[in-house]
C-alpha cells in the first residue's frame, strides 16, 4: 500500500522495546466518507522489516474507516495501545436518544432525511457518540448524535 494521500505527519513511539511509527492525516483527504468529519484524522501504522517497509490503516471495531478527534488520538498514544478501557475515559454524557426513536438529519447533499435508529447511542474512537440507522434509500449508516434532531413519527420536534 503506497499511500499517495498528503500526510501531516509521523509519530514515532516506543513500548518495551518495540517502535511503532503511525502517520497522520486529515480527515479531508477522504471527502466522501460522511464518517470524516473537520478535525478528525486516520492514522496509518507502519512496520519495518529489513529494510520493506509495511503499511495498515489503524481501525477499530472491524470498521474499515476510523477517524480520531486529536484528544482520542493523544488518549490513544498515552496508553499505549494496549491498556484496557482507556475509551471509557473520553466518556461524555449520552444524548437522550434510544434504538426505535425518530429522527431528522440533514445530509451533506442539502436532503432532509426522517430515519428510524436501529440502535442506541454508542461512544465511538472519534470520542463523538454515534448511532447506527438503516434506511431502504441509505442503507445501514452510522451517524453523527450532534447532527441528529429528536421527532415523533410525523416529524415533528420533541422537546425534552
Amino acid at each position: 500500500m503506497a499511500e499517495r494521500r498528503e500526510k501531516l505527519g509521523s509519530i514515532s513511539l516506543r513500548f518495551s522495546g518495540k517502535s511503532r511509527v503511525f502517520d497522520v492525516y486529515p480527515s479531508s483527504e477522504w471527502p466522501d466518507r460522511p464518517e470524516a468529519d473537520t478535525g478528525l484524522y486516520r492514522l496509518c501504522e507502519c512496520e519495518y522489516a529489513g529494510k520493506k517497509k509495511r503499511q495498515r490503516w489503524f481501525s477499530v471495531g472491524g470498521q474499515k474507516y476510523t477517524f480520531f478527534t486529536p484528544e482520542a488520538l493523544g488518549q490513544l498514544l498515552t496508553k499505549g495501545l494496549t491498556e484496557s478501557g482507556w475509551l471509557e475515559a473520553l466518556q461524555r454524557p449520552a444524548p437522550k436518544l434510544r434504538a426505535k426513536d425518530w429522527v431528522r438529519w440533514h445530509a451533506s447533499d442539502y436532503r432532509t432525511h426522517l430515519l428510524h435508529l436501529s440502535s442506541d447511542p454508542f461512544l465511538w474512537i472519534d470520542g463523538q457518540w454515534r448511532v447506527l440507522i438503516r434506511d431502504l434509500q441509505l442503507g445501514q449508516r452510522m451517524l453523527c448524535c450532534d447532527e441528529l434532531t429528536l421527532v415523533d413519527r410525523f416529524g415533528r420536534e420533541v422537546r425534552s
